[in-house]
């Protein structure tokens, strides 16, 4: 009798473990399906259409010469282009703290981008508020919502399972930059380019992050010393005027890793 017993409770425990492990395995799948599903419903507010526009490309001068005025060249370019217009008014009743909607074509990198008082929240929430370990796509509380600082910076997971900014690391690579070099942010303001003109392994104590910068001198440096730490050459041409969005997502190549993905603001 007492054998039985035994073997009753061990059973039990057993399956108690086989349960909590399961659970575990569970939960995160169910939160990646619902993470999912909710950013895609999201999509449902961005019209695309196609126009034929007339542009002016930035030929500004190098960073040697980032102290100098710059200076524009006319050129047209009739090349049919695909634009996006975002539903703000429909997304912020979703979410008032929305700043804007980010895209890289050729990746899984489509989100919109929301602003909190603190950083760690939108680590775990949907942008729709709902707890869920995907979190959002989300603009440092430092940076002004307009994108008006000398570097605005974006900071998104790398999930496992490819969606939010696991994309970024595809950017540790030349050929991968070649054929994607660019990408689009829509804010409330307006519609802009970003020229991807470095990508490097940070650690969390190095001065990748900054918003600001005490003179164009300092901001001249920040910007040569990204280059010259980037794993993909390029030649986007940079002044002490321009304004950078940096992408920021975890790496792995080491403890407290963080791969930044550096932009040129460029406004449509």
């Amino acid at each position: 009798m007492r054998k039985n017993i035994i073997f009753i409770i061990i059973v039990l425990l057993l399956l108690m473990g086989f349960g909590v492990a399961a659970w575990q395995v569970y939960i995160p799948i169910q939160e990646d399906n619902e993470s999912v599903q909710s950013y895609e419903d999201l999509r449902k507010h961005i019209h695309q259409y196609r126009v034929t526009p007339t542009t002016r490309p930035d030929v500004s001068q190098t960073l040697e010469l980032e102290l100098q005025p710059d200076f524009e060249q006319s050129q047209e370019d009739t090349t049919e282009q695909l634009q996006a217009e975002i539903d703000f008014e429909a997304l912020k009743a979703i979410n008032p703290e929305i700043v804007g909607w980010l895209t890289i074509d050729g990746t899984d990198i489509d989100y919109p981008i929301a602003q909190h008082a603190d950083n760690d929240y939108y680590l775990h929430h949907l942008f729709t508020g709902e707890w869920n370990s995907s979190g959002c796509i989300f603009l440092d509380n430092r940076n002004s919502p307009d994108f008006s600082n000398e570097n605005s910076i974006i900071y998104g997971h790398n999930m496992d399972n490819g969606t939010m900014f696991q994309n970024l690391m595809h950017y540790k690579s030349q050929e991968f930059y070649e054929r994607h070099p660019t990408g689009k942010l829509i804010t409330l303001e307006g519609s802009f380019k970003l020229e991807f003109f470095a990508g490097y392994v940070a650690n969390v104590d190095d001065d990748a992050w900054p918003t600001d910068f005490t003179s164009e001198e300092e901001f001249a440096q920040w910007l040569l010393s990204a280059k010259e730490r980037s794993l993909f050459s390029n030649s986007v041409a940079l002044t002490a005027s321009d304004r950078v969005v940096t992408l920021s997502t975890c790496s792995y190549e080491f403890y407290n890793a963080r791969f930044v993905l550096l932009s040129k603001l460029i406004q449509n």
